[in-house]
């Protein structure tokens, strides 16, 4: 029996649906992969900002009342540095020192203090410290950049009477501290973190700083 193969018209319809099906193919595929891609970018953000937040609690968790000499070896008059541009933040800056910084045995020359403090640099959140508390070495602070798009970082406290306040002058340690941060083309977040400080200086503060203040003024 004599074979018939195709026409041209049965050609042109199977190349069609051949078409057809590569085509869609590749819209499925490209559809998946930009899923994925977005995917991944959210989950990027998500562990960015789990990773900033885990830190600043660990952090002003541990927040001690510790004063910071500068390179001229004066004490700074507040335990918490904080205000629009501080650390020559874009934002709102902040530096403090934190206890907790694990030194076992005494293995390291430090001890378990830590200078931090967190600020916004070429929209960038660094979490900037030292090794030694005090500035008497002229050392630049060490930068860890913990999320980036930054538009703003703002930092609040509370008091004693549960007020929040923008500003933070006394010598004492707030009894928390609330971070609203905002990143490129999201909503602000807010976060509270406690501070194991009263929100006013007490009597035994008070105490402290005199004393303090004298043993300063018996310095050569």
């Amino acid at each position: 029996m004599k074979q018939r193969g195709f026409t041209l018209l049965e050609v042109i319809i199977a190349m069609g649906i051949l078409a057809f099906v590569i085509m869609s193919t590749h819209q499925i595929l490209d559809a998946t992969t930009r899923a994925k891609e977005a995917s991944d970018s959210t989950i990027a953000e998500l562990n960015g900002l789990q990773t900033t937040f885990r830190l600043m609690d660990q952090d002003f968790s541990q927040m001690t009342k510790r004063q910071v000499r500068n390179e001229a070896g004066d004490f700074q008059e507040s335990y918490l540095l904080t205000g629009r541009y501080i650390l020559d933040s874009q934002y709102d800056g902040i530096a403090f020192v934190r206890d907790g910084w694990i030194n076992p045995i005494n293995l390291l020359p430090r001890s378990e203090l830590q200078a931090v403090g967190y600020r916004v640099v070429e929209d960038k959140l660094e979490r900037v410290y030292r090794i030694y508390v005090d500035q008497l070495d002229n050392m630049e602070p060490r930068r860890q950049i913990i999320l980036e798009n930054i538009e703003d970082l703002k930092f609040e406290f509370l008091d004693d009477k549960n007020e929040w306040q923008e500003q933070w002058q006394i010598k004492a340690l707030p009894k928390a501290v609330a971070v609203t941060l905002q990143q490129l083309n999201a909503e602000p977040i807010r976060r509270i973190f406690l501070v194991p400080g009263a929100g006013k200086v007490t009597q035994s503060q008070e105490a402290d700083t005199a004393g303090s203040t004298g043993g300063q003024n018996g310095r050569s």
